[in-house]
């Protein structure tokens, strides 16, 4: 990469960081109660809550991960796309149920709808601030870690110094503003990622000529072989990476399928913006805008990955040493504009997850935890302590993410299924089905906190689930089956025994 290169993407992305820093600054005027500081509650119409939305769900892992696998395992990852149709769903199974809770209590995060669920069960709302909690910590590690990691390597600077310039401006306006300058940066960072999105799509199919083009030289290539840097590199062609699975079994490439369009509808970054949306009936629009917006996003992510095999099986760029370079050797190959905007896209992308679990850790810190714990603040020592926790906590994730890479690793795998084994037994089955009881909720979410770390130990000792799906699959399943196991029987908060508002809300 030319200095030119270098210096153009440096402009750039100080530009974003800028740009974002001024939104938060001046959104902290509206962060002016719980509800707007904690949850930006019923403030935002489905354009900005679509790309906030969007852009927080889309982490780097999409950006950069996605890529990485469609070049090592071709169409495997590809069923990965229908994900977009996740945000549908979500809205269609449980949107009306949460944004309905905002019109019925001052709802300004996960555990207010909690409360009001489970008639304020203590232990449920411990419980389920601590399983999001741990979730959040391992995203935002790993977010951090990853830009902090990329912008050190590309720019010459020490990770800590790059870590500190990036997220230290992140921490400093999100503890201004909470989670309206969140939603608001966050919709800005997603439009980054879009428009990045559309220009690398072209750019592909201009540099391609189109997916016919890919299929012919991924399926005729066969072993494609040089030497960079005194490393002999190699790359296995064949037809098989173009199958329907590509080259991994088929229940590998369904769980790809399967578990994001579930893992979507559980992940806090959707279900916080849902009562985040000022008109209940702006839903349907809210829903169509994010899938839009996902889509472009993901099939940024799928080009990237067939354009490194295009670029790679026709002896353009030499083989890579490491799969997640893939969307890099790409946009290293257009140049100039387009790597701009790609590494623009990866530092939204890292920007605006990071910002979104920043705010979700703080915020069970000073607020949630503290309640289940009988601790009652006024408003203003809570939106204080929380300004004060998203510095402390914001210092110590850069801290940890940088000085413990493998553990960061391992937390990066750990966080997605985590928040969904709180999240399913608690909004998903709670929020759909009268029968849930409080003793069933909490006894779902004290199995998942204890399998998620016993898993944590099991995945960090390389211990090998049967099946070959993800461990979190079996952690989701086993909390909701106790949950519903343990409900049949016990009739805490369900039934006759729900707040007459639950009743009318769950049957929305």
């Amino acid at each position: 990469m030319t200095n030119t290169a270098r210096y153009s993407i440096l402009f750039f992305s100080v530009g974003m960081i800028v740009i974002s820093f001024i939104i938060g600054w001046a959104a902290k005027k509206k962060a002016i109660d719980p509800q707007s500081f904690f949850g930006g509650t019923a403030l935002f119409g489905p354009v900005t809550v679509g790309l906030s939305t969007v852009s927080a769900v889309a982490s780097a892992f999409a950006v950069v991960g996605v890529p990485g696998l469609i070049y090592g395992t071709g169409n495997t990852m590809n069923l990965w796309m229908l994900s977009s149709c996740a945000f549908a769903m979500a809205y269609i199974a449980i949107g009306k149920k949460i944004r309905a809770m905002a019109e019925i209590y001052p709802i300004a995060s996960l555990g207010d709808i909690s409360d009001i669920r489970f008639d304020r069960h203590r232990g449920i709302k411990a419980l389920l601030s601590v399983i999001l909690f741990l979730g959040a910590i391992a995203y935002l590690a790993s977010q951090i870690s990853a830009s902090s990691t990329l912008f050190a390597h590309l720019l010459g600077l020490n990770p800590y110094v790059a870590g500190f310039i990036i997220f230290g401006i992140l921490t400093a306006y999100t503890a201004l503003s909470g989670e309206v300058g969140g939603i608001l940066t966050q919709a800005f960072q997603g439009l980054v990622m879009i428009v990045a999105g559309l220009i690398m799509v072209f750019s592909f199919l201009i540099m391609t000529g189109g997916f016919a083009n890919v299929v012919q030289v991924v399926s005729t290539a066969g072993e494609v072989a040089a030497t960079v840097e005194g490393q002999e590199l190699a790359k296995a062609f064949s037809p098989k990476m173009m199958d329907a699975w590509g080259v991994l079994p088929g229940s590998i490439a369904m769980t790809w399928m399967f578990i994001p369009i579930l893992g979507t509808m559980g992940q806090p970054q959707v279900l916080t913006r849902i009562y985040a949306l000022k008109d209940p009936r702006d839903m349907p629009k809210l829903a169509a805008y994010a899938g839009l917006g996902h889509f472009v996003i993901g099939l940024f992510a799928l080009t990237m990955g067939y354009g490194a095999l295009y670029l790679v099986g026709s002896g353009l760029v030499a083989p890579l040493a490491n799969n997640d370079t893939a969307i890099f050797a790409v946009a290293d190959y257009v140049g100039g504009f387009s790597q701009m905007f790609v590494y623009a896209a990866i530092l939204a992308a890292s920007m605006s997850t990071a910002s979104m679990f920043l705010t979700l850790s703080s915020n069970i810190i000073s607020r949630d935890l503290p309640s289940a714990f009988g601790v009652n603040l006024t408003a203003d020592n809570q939106i204080r302590i929380s300004r004060i926790t998203t510095f402390v906590i914001g210092i110590c994730a850069i801290f940890f993410a940088l000085a413990s890479g493998e553990a960061v690793a391992i937390l990066g795998t750990f966080g997605w299924g985590t928040l969904m084994s709180a999240t399913f037994p608690v909004f998903i089955l709670g929020l759909t089905w009268k029968g849930a009881s409080s003793q069933g909720v909490f006894s779902g979410l004290a199995v998942a906190l204890s399998l998620n770390i016993v898993s944590l130990i099991l995945n960090n000792r390389g211990f090998r689930w049967p099946g070959g799906l993800p461990w979190y699959v079996n952690v989701i399943t086993a909390a909701i089956v106790v949950t519903v196991v343990v409900s049949l029987f016990t009739k805490g908060s369900a039934n006759e025994n729900l707040d007459p508002r639950v009743d009318a809300v769950i049957d929305l």
